[in-house]
């Protein structure tokens, strides 16, 4: 028999630990629920894992934003917390084990060596330890069953991960097309939506991340903001969208909207005819010949038809010269194209660690 690993100290705080708890008791519920095909219709957002109900590193992932795993350090033994583990009943439940083997099965899975690194059948969790949350990635159905059993502790190796401090996360509460979001943002700088805040708020707010109902004027527009989101695609190995980095999108906004010299024919949605060139051209050479034949007596009509000239070519010119000023978005729209690189490339590493 291995020697018994010790509980688990969460570190968090009886109102974190208390939401918590009440999220990984919603996962329950959601999975219960799915076991029933209408029920199942209900619970689609959080129970549509590769094998039905989400691996708890999937729920963390759709529920709480910048949730990349991130190790601390090494793995240990320990006993976890089953109130706080979220796992998934993917191939078998309580109800799978007649009535006289649930006594038996659970004090083999109570076995310490359930929590050894060198065990068989063990259990593998990973503890996002700022949060107090496991999320189990071997033994994953075997949590469900300790909850039917009323078993508080559970036998695992750990793998302590990191979760950014609140400090670093602030929640803003936008009103777009009518509709009300939260953002999530990390350092001042990225940007993730909050999918299900009925499911992530309570958590973060206890945490002790700080929620704004205006959108600073320091980020770039709500209206530039929320399209750049919706305009993000799916990385094709993860299927995950990265987040929007708001620094180098403002960046990119003063870029645009910085004036340059332009000609008239340098803005795009402005067309003009080569005919009109050839004609302002025609006419201001045309009055320069007629200047140049007239007698110095006409000194009235030379002086009109080189102001005709002069206006002729000046309005040629206008649109050959940069003789105006415009936006660089008007002048150049894909010059941002050329001068900055992608606005939500950023490593997992980064997002933590800033």
């Amino acid at each position: 028999m291995s020697q018994s690993p010790e509980r688990i100290n969460d570190g968090i705080t009886d109102d974190l630990r208390r939401e918590i708890r009440t999220l990984v008791d919603a996962k329950y519920l959601v999975d219960e629920l799915a076991h029933d095909m209408a029920g199942a219709r209900l619970a689609t957002a959080f129970h549509d894992g590769g094998y039905g109900p989400r691996h708890g590193t999937e729920l963390f992932r759709t529920v709480l934003p910048f949730s990349e795993i991130d190790h601390l350090g090494g793995e240990f033994s320990a006993l976890v917390p089953t109130a706080q583990t979220i796992g998934a009943s993917w191939k078998w439940t309580t109800p799978y084990v007649p009535e006289d083997e649930r006594a038996p099965l659970l004090a083999r899975l109570q076995d310490p060596a359930r929590a050894a690194p060198e065990g068989s059948d063990r259990a593998e969790y990973i503890w996002i330890k700022p949060l107090g949350l496991f999320l189990a990635h071997e033994g994953k159905n075997r949590v469900g069953f300790f909850r039917d059993m009323k078993a508080d502790w559970i036998p695992a190796l750990v793998s302590p991960c990191d979760y950014p401090a609140p400090t670093r996360l602030a929640i803003y509460e936008v009103k777009q097309a009518g509709r009300v979001a939260y953002w999530a943002v990390l350092d001042d700088k990225l940007l993730e939506p909050v999918y299900y805040p009925e499911w992530a708020l309570p958590v973060l707010r206890t945490y002790g991340v700080k929620e704004h109902g205006s959108w600073p004027v320091h980020f770039p527009s709500l209206e530039a903001t929320a399209h750049a989101v919706n305009a993000r695609t799916a990385d094709p190995l993860t299927s995950r969208f990265p987040p929007l980095n708001l620094q180098q999108m403002r960046a990119e906004e003063e870029f645009q909207a910085e004036e340059i010299p332009c000609s008239v024919l340098d803005i795009d949605s402005v067309k003009v005819p080569w005919r009109f060139q050839l004609v302002m051209a025609s006419i201001s050479i045309a009055c320069i010949l007629v200047v140049g034949i007239l007698p110095p007596d006409f000194q009235t009509i030379r002086i009109l038809t080189g102001m005709i000239a002069g206006t002729a070519f000046g309005a040629m010119a206008s649109t050959l010269f940069p003789v105006l000023r415009a936006a660089r978005r008007v002048v150049d729209p894909l010059a941002i194209y050329r001068n900055s690189g992608p606005r939500t490339t950023q490593s997992a590493s980064a997002r933590f660690h800033g």
